[in-house]
């Protein structure tokens, strides 16, 4: 559970710099950024999933999106955990084990050049995945990223540059840590179909000479009430690096309700 009490952490943190004029502003994930500079967004959406009889798990997903778009800053602040405990059974005793357990954290800095959507930007991401066979996996990088286009129906940004990336394997693992220069790049494109539906792509990649991680997220989210939506996501994981007792590719396909923390 310490993957939900860092993610409850950055929501406090990140709620202190809220303006009271957005209160009534944020209703929908992942909902593009059309308006004036200073406007704050931070949106969070929570699953669960409890089964019992034959089969006994639990599990639960969260996630926090904060941003925001200042005269010569933007910053963008991502948080993800996921948590499933299964019932097994070992010499005829019942006991709940632990099956999944994620944790993914990012941020990115970007400085505005004379064209607003021109920048120059900083990213830095952590990831502890618990059956990955690694203890921790870390990547810093800088370089250009810009807005194509950004209108009220639609969006879509990219972002490229060098890094430096570190996978750090668990103590039982004979191999050795892995170290080194990257390349990554990302790209994002929003689109609201209409006043209560708005569809996501967002990829990027991770590469060097030995190894490629790739994230892909689709989503469409549509809007319940004022302060609710309902999402649809599908999430790809490919990692060529894990050992060959792990799949390279995770995939996690969910329905998940979407908050408005204000």
């Amino acid at each position: 559970m310490k993957c939900f009490l860092l993610l409850f952490v950055l929501l406090t943190a990140s709620s202190a710099f809220a303006k009271q004029g957005i209160m009534h502003s944020l209703y929908l994930a992942d909902r593009p950024t059309y308006d004036d500079d200073d406007e704050l967004s931070m949106i969070g959406e929570f699953g669960f999933l409890v089964a019992s009889g034959n089969t006994n798990t639990s599990t639960i997903t969260a996630k926090i999106n904060t941003s925001q778009e200042l005269t010569s800053w933007s910053y963008q602040i991502r948080g993800n955990a996921l948590y499933k405990q299964s019932q097994q059974e070992v010499e005829g005793e019942r006991s709940n084990t632990a099956s999944a357990q994620k944790l993914f954290l990012s941020g990115q800095l970007d400085h505005k050049l004379a064209e607003p959507d021109d920048r120059l930007f900083i990213y830095g991401e952590y990831e502890n995945n618990r059956f990955s066979g690694f203890r921790y996996q870390a990547a810093f990088a800088t370089g250009w990223t810009s807005r194509l286009w950004h209108d009220k129906q639609s969006e879509f940004k990219y972002s490229v540059g060098p890094g430096y990336a570190i996978s750090e394997l668990e103590d039982d693992n004979n191999e050795e840590d892995s170290r080194g220069l990257i390349v990554r790049a990302a790209m994002e494109y929003k689109r609201k179909f209409s006043k209560s539906a708005t569809f996501r792509q967002f990829l990027s990649t991770e590469a060097d000479q030995e190894f490629t991680k790739t994230k892909s997220e689709t989503s469409l989210s549509t809007k319940l009430t004022g302060a609710l939506a309902m999402k649809l996501s599908l999430v790809m994981n490919l990692d060529t690096s894990v050992g060959p007792d792990t799949e390279e590719l995770d995939t996690e396909a969910a329905v998940t309700l979407v908050y408005q923390f204000f």
